[in-house]
């Protein structure tokens, strides 16, 4: 007789489509296609915003469960109430896990299944491990399994909260290798932006913050630029204080015409946009620790120019994947001049980034690996 689905119950404390709130919706979905049955429960209210994780939830066949508040951080009254309403949910619906990925939804689901014997495991999104708080030591003490991003996650974890090794495991965060296909019809973003064909066309999506090093790439392109014609660089993603990080040194610098600031893409037009580039950038780990636009980047058979900081060594491979230094502005230069100067170099680095993306970073292989993780706990009777 063949075993029943695995039941579980993903939470999502958010309503923004930021950081991890795509890996999670992806991860869902992709077990759902696999047999499981899947509940996934997030925010039902996004202020005056617009709740896009439901949106996207919908669009692949996962109704989310909207009668928790789930807000991103504590509130206790919220909290408090969300727990007797999940609470009430686990006496009358039978699950094997409870599946978290931030840390309101954590504090709730522990809560929530205390006594129950229903095991909470949480997803983390950091790719150096959680900080330093007592508040993440309850986490990790009291979870079934930690499911970390990176080794250098894991090891930190192990080392600072002193939890049982077995409870830790590694997964490499996803990415839809068929959207991020370049083999598929795209946007021709060069011809909608104005860039010419012959460009050799750099470029970087982050969010424009004074810890995001903008000012260590603008003083690197500042003198490639001067040195290769051709070059521009093109900066995908927004920020409050765009005017003062990026579009004031920009024209300090007198990089106007050589610089392109797209703004925020969505859809076909963001893939389109990483289609165009002839090489990636990414200098430190935002909000989502786990550098998901790298592995976009890679799977467009892009190669990458990285710093060392936080799991991006461990995503791009050095001399293999692309150029990982030390972030200082006369190592990012070297690294744009190598790319540049060496087209062989740089197709192999790319076809190399992309195999790697396509076979490690595959939803396929996420989902896979997440279920190998739910059916030890479960005991592998599942």
């Amino acid at each position: 007789m063949a075993p029943s689905p695995i039941r579980v119950l993903h939470l999502f404390s958010n309503s923004k489509w930021t950081g991890p709130a795509e890996p999670a919706v992806n991860l869902c979905r992709a077990l759902h296609e696999r047999g499981l049955q899947v509940n996934f429960a997030c925010a039902p209210r996004a202020g005056s915003g617009f709740n896009k994780v439901q949106t996207e939830a919908r669009g692949y066949g996962l109704e989310p469960f909207t009668f928790l508040s789930l807000s991103k951080h504590r509130r206790p009254l919220l909290n408090w109430l969300d727990v007797r309403a999940l609470r009430r949910h686990l006496e009358k619906t039978a699950y094997d896990l409870i599946h978290c990925h931030l840390d309101n939804d954590t504090g709730i689901a522990l809560r929530a299944a205390a006594g129950l014997d229903l095991p909470v495991v949480r997803s983390s999104y950091e790719g150096t491990g959680f900080p330093l708080t007592g508040r993440h030591r309850g986490f990790v003490n009291h979870c079934r399994a930690v499911i970390e991003p990176s080794r250098a996650a894991l090891q930190a974890d192990r080392e600072h909260f002193g939890a049982d090794s077995g409870r830790f495991f590694v997964a490499n965060t996803a990415i839809d290798v068929g959207r991020f296909d370049p083999g598929r019809a795209l946007p021709d973003m060069r011809a909608k932006l104005g860039l010419d064909t012959g460009a050799f066309i750099l470029g970087i999506v982050a969010r424009i913050q004074a810890h995001r090093h903008y000012e260590d790439l603008f003083a690197a392109f500042s003198q490639f630029a001067a040195e290769v014609p051709e070059a521009m660089l093109v900066v995908i993603g927004r920020g409050t204080r765009q005017e003062q990080l990026a579009f004031n040194p920009v024209r300090e610098l007198g990089l106007e015409g050589r610089v392109c600031f797209t703004g925020y893409l969505d859809k076909d037009e963001y893939v389109g946009m990483l289609a165009a580039l002839d090489a990636g950038m990414f200098l430190t780990p935002g909000t989502d620790g786990t550098c998901r636009a790298v592995r976009e980047i890679m799977a467009m058979g892009k190669p990458m120019i990285t710093s060392e900081r936080g799991m991006l060594p461990e995503i791009v491979a050095h001399e293999r994947h692309g150029l990982v230094t030390d972030g200082s502005p006369e190592r990012l230069l070297a690294a744009m001049r190598l790319l540049h100067d060496d087209p062989e170099r740089r197709l192999a680095y790319g076809r190399a980034a992309g195999e790697t993306a396509r076979s490690l970073y595959s939803l396929d292989y996420y989902a896979e690996s997440i279920l190998a993780i739910y059916r030890e706990i479960l005991g592998g009777d599942q």
